[in-house]
């Protein structure tokens, strides 16, 4: 599936893919969930890398071929693609401080348009195609029993939920965390907390089915922001007190400032969405509106893809696979890699009609 320019369709056309280079991977697709960054890429660009696209980056499939110096898979391996696995070239990496990375991968450049042009992949990834080449480090092993059309979503969505609160937001046991937004990297977030032990989940969002989901994934409280203040609604529910830990998945910039003001005294907002070039926020600062920096001395943090390194990929997919991190119930449809059902894929997504669509290779 392939971008020509900014704004331009998505058209699934024939490409050249050439064999992997040194620490390469080929990879043949299975499954590629639809996340709003491919939207935000086609609207805006593809954080800095040259058109054409080609579009995708929620990926899993099998292994075809390995270039020299690739040791950790082999061809029939089921693996995962992973865009936010730490470059190792940047300078936060260099410094030792991976979580920091600016993954300022490159893609291997293996993808070519039928006219013979450079093709580069969604996040260096490229996973809405039958095939694509990726950097060997940047590829998983998945666990038996996990299938590939859930393991994909760890990919970005899943991740970055789950590494948002366990890595940016540092959730402890006992903790009660606030969740804004429950698309698939909300509902993620809401389960990576779980997961860090939170007691106290709660979760928001204007669509009630999503609201059904929350619950189903460990949700003890529910807040219908179509219809009540998410702020007022927060504060009674913890008697005033705020929770520890807020978290915004929406990629709404005014968002951000509803998270902060649901924290308690000390307390840490999270912004997970990506927001629009040109976004801004505003908070209450000051005593005489119960700011953020006096008298409740919170903290504002932002993830990039759950701020993961290759590790957590491989604790996370373990914890998939053993059932402690639900990745099937974020799995609204699964579709076929055709032209109209990624164009629907995309349109049910923007209508908050699924949580994620997964299209499957077959």
């Amino acid at each position: 599936m392939v971008v020509e320019t900014p704004g331009a369709p998505a058209r699934i056309e024939p490409i050249v893919v050439d064999p992997p280079g040194a620490a390469e991977v080929l990879v043949r697709m299975v499954a590629n969930g639809i996340c709003h960054s491919d939207v935000w890429a086609i609207e805006h660009g593809n954080w800095g890398s040259p058109f054409p696209m080609l579009l995708g980056h929620e990926a899993a499939g099998i292994v075809e071929e390995v270039g020299d110096g690739v040791h950790h898979v082999v061809p029939g391996d089921r693996v995962l693609l992973a865009w936010a696995v730490p470059c190792g070239t940047c300078s936060p990496c260099r410094r030792g401080h991976p979580r920091n990375c600016t993954h300022g991968w490159q893609q291997p450049p293996r993808l070519h348009t039928s006219d013979g042009r450079p093709l580069i992949g969604t996040l260096s990834i490229g996973g809405l195609a039958t095939h694509t080449v990726v950097n060997a480090a940047q590829v998983i092993p998945v666990p038996p029993g996990l299938a590939l059309e859930a393991a994909c979503l760890l990919g970005c969505g899943a991740s970055t939920g789950i590494g948002a609160a366990v890595n940016t937001g540092s959730v402890r046991p006992g903790d009660t965390v606030a969740v804004i937004g429950l698309g698939g990297i909300g509902l993620a977030a809401l389960q990576g907390a779980r997961l860090a032990g939170a007691t106290r989940l709660i979760a928001i969002d204007r669509v009630a089915a999503k609201l059904d989901i929350a619950r189903q994934l460990g949700a003890t409280d529910v807040v219908a922001a179509a219809i009540d203040d998410p702020v007022a609604v927060v504060g009674a529910l913890t008697d005033g007190a705020g929770v520890d830990v807020a978290f915004e998945a929406t990629g709404i910039a005014s968002v951000v400032s509803q998270a902060v003001a649901m924290l308690a005294r000390g307390g840490t907002a999270v912004a997970i969405g990506v927001p629009l070039p040109d976004s801004t926020i505003t908070l209450d600062w000051g005593e005489t509106t119960v700011g953020a920096a006096y008298p409740r001395k919170v903290s504002l943090k932002i993830t990039d893809g759950g701020d993961a390194i290759a590790e957590d990929f491989t604790a996370w997919l373990e914890a998939s696979a053993d059932g402690r991190i639900d990745l099937d119930a974020m799995v609204t449809r699964v579709a076929p890699f055709t032209d109209e059902a990624i164009a629907e894929s995309f349109r049910a997504m923007l209508a908050s009609e699924v949580v994620r669509t997964v299209i499957r290779f077959d």
